[in-house]
């Protein structure tokens, strides 16, 4: 007979804290976002959306409407951003050539880098390129698990 008891024991000893290595990037992630803040470069939605646009083939229609449903924005605030990529030159808004009532987004330099802009999002794609696949998988699920649980959180109540 084997005991698995003590096995069970030892494994769950070695299982890494993934709650608390979580909330360690959450804090290293705000500690960065205020670090930041102070030099009024573009902010994090700023080049999220500059990365969206610079990664899509030419021949895509990139509307603003498009721009803010892929940064999960509201319409609002994806006509902020917007208005903010045009006012740090970043971007070109300019009417369609076939509908009138769309507007499409182009950047202003199609050649700028995207790790000049954000080289800590570069960093982290080659680091997850150096993913399995099913490592990649379990990963993906996980962290969709938790931006659906960052995105549904509500204030707590006082």
């Amino acid at each position: 007979m084997v005991d698995h008891t003590a096995s069970s024991a030892s494994q769950e000893s070695s299982r890494p804290d993934v709650a608390g290595i979580l909330e360690h990037l959450r804090l290293a992630e705000a500690k960065l976002n205020r670090q930041r803040e102070p030099r009024r470069g573009p902010s994090e939605t700023d080049r999220a959306a500059m990365r969206y646009l610079l990664e899509r083939d030419d021949s895509d229609e990139v509307t603003p409407g498009r721009i803010a449903r892929a940064l999960h924005l509201s319409p609002a605030s994806g006509t902020a951003l917007i208005d903010r990529l045009v006012a740090r030159g970043f971007v070109v808004v300019h009417g369609h050539p076939h509908d009138r009532r769309k507007k499409l987004v182009r950047p202003l330099d199609g050649d700028l880098d995207l790790d000049h802009l954000d080289p800590l999002t570069m960093r982290l794609r080659s680091i997850a390129a150096k993913l399995t696949s099913g490592d990649a998988r379990i990963v993906a699920t996980f962290l969709e698990d938790v931006l659906a649980s960052v995105t549904h959180a509500t204030a707590p109540s006082h």
